[in-house]
């Protein structure tokens, strides 16, 4: 994360043979040199439930606290392989109602740090100190973090393209409803006086031409299911739209909720539509129902040699679920085996964003940003196709999402 090179050994020997920067990592100090006194949780094989108590290093929470001869309060390398490699979701713990991970159970959450990236301050914090007393250590350039835009596809259209049962089913919802407005704007857009309310596509090019945020796009491309309504993969006026897009932005895959429950019979299939209608390979990947078991998601993704996911995040909740705004191999402590496979963390979703029900929620985001610690930094914010429908007349959240992408 400080982009240095260090070398790594266990032979006592080597170590004081070595006249540069060093330190020691165990549980007692070697010599006079700097010295982390380290937990049992990194010499420990499988997972074992720990006892955790949250205190604070100044003004940052830590926990894993080790005795005063070290150079830190608290094991920093065991504390970040806890959040990293979400040991917690390990555990047994309490599911939500759609079986997924609960962020109300997270350390992050019950301890009120889920909004910070505590591993990047730690690292910060542990670079300042090294700076102080090894010279070979220069202070950190100021170098700005990143804004991270994701574009997610789930429905590219809420009328135009539906099957004549969709479209007959959301003519009744609304018209039990007495929704006499969205009744109108259903007719209107099947009978091509109106545009789509999900139709966002072509406005793209508008909202993004004076940021330097270019947002990377990922589409569903995969059969409708008893578990997702989806436009179909044999639509061309879909097709067509995601070829377009695809020469403007990256693009990526938003996998199918069958695909995650049922990887083998389903996510070969979705990846080959996929690649092949855009004639390019495709390595990034998103779950579009969010990370359900950590530890079988995150193989899924490497049996079928995707190299960069972006699901780490909550759907509902704004936060960081692995402690990080920096992105990470992802390492699988069930099996103590390290994936190829790199985590970019999501800060904020667009639910998570709703659920603030707050008008001055990305004013928010530009505090998170501005406090965001080292240059490998970033704040990913993940949005769908209908937030950036241009017809929305004084919306407050889109202007303020325009006004975070233009600073």
């Amino acid at each position: 994360m400080l982009g240095y090179d260090v070398g790594l050994t266990s032979a006592v020997e080597e170590f004081v043979a070595h006249s540069g920067p060093k330190f020691s990592y165990t549980t007692k100090p070697l010599g006079g040199e700097l010295f982390i006194s380290s937990h049992n949780l990194l010499f420990e094989q499988g997972v074992v439930s720990q006892e955790i108590t949250v205190e604070y290093w100044e003004t940052l929470p830590i926990f894993f606290k080790t005795h005063s001869e070290g150079i830190c309060p608290f094991d920093l390398f065991a504390a970040s392989f806890y959040l990293l490699s979400r040991y917690e979701e390990t555990l047994p713990h309490i599911k939500t109602a759609k079986g997924h991970f609960d962020a109300s159970e997270s350390l992050a959450k019950q301890h009120h740090f889920l909004e910070q990236p505590v591993v990047d301050l730690w690292v910060f914090k542990f670079h300042e100190i090294l700076t102080s007393h090894i010279e070979a250590f220069e202070s950190i350039q100021k170098v700005s973090p990143q804004k991270e835009i994701l574009i997610e596809v789930p429905l590219a259209f809420k009328y135009k393209f539906r099957s004549p049962l969709v479209a007959l089913g959301s003519f009744l919802h609304s018209l039990w409803r007495l929704d006499i407005k969205e009744l109108l704007i259903q007719v209107f857009v099947l009978l091509r006086i109106k545009k789509d309310p999900y139709d966002s596509f072509e406005s793209w090019n508008w909202w993004f031409a004076s940021s330097t945020v270019k947002p990377k796009i990922f589409f569903l491309l995969s059969k409708s299911s008893s578990y997702q309504s989806t436009i179909s993969v044999f639509n061309l006026g879909y097709r067509k739209i995601i070829k377009q897009i695809g020469d403007l932005f990256p693009l990526g895959v938003l996998a199918s909720i069958k695909s995650q429950l049922k990887p083998q019979e389903n996510f070969s299939r979705e990846k080959k539509d996929f690649q092949n209608l855009t004639h390019r390979v495709i390595s990034e990947v998103r779950w579009s129902n969010g990370i359900r078991n950590v530890t079988k998601d995150y193989n899924t993704l490497a049996d079928f040699e995707f190299n960069s996911d972006y699901s780490m995040g909550y759907l509902d909740q704004i936060g960081f679920r692995a402690g990080t705004a920096t992105p990470f191999h992802f390492y699988d402590v069930s099996n103590e085996f390290q994936l190829p496979l790199k985590v970019h963390p999501v800060f904020a979703t667009e639910g998570g964003l709703r659920n603030k029900k707050s008008n001055q929620v990305f004013s928010m985001l530009e505090e998170v940003y501005q406090k965001l610690p080292l240059s490998s930094s970033k704040c990913t914010v993940v949005l769908t196709n209908a937030f950036l429908y241009p017809n929305w007349k004084n919306n407050t959240l889109q202007k303020g999402f325009q006004d975070y992408i233009c600073d």
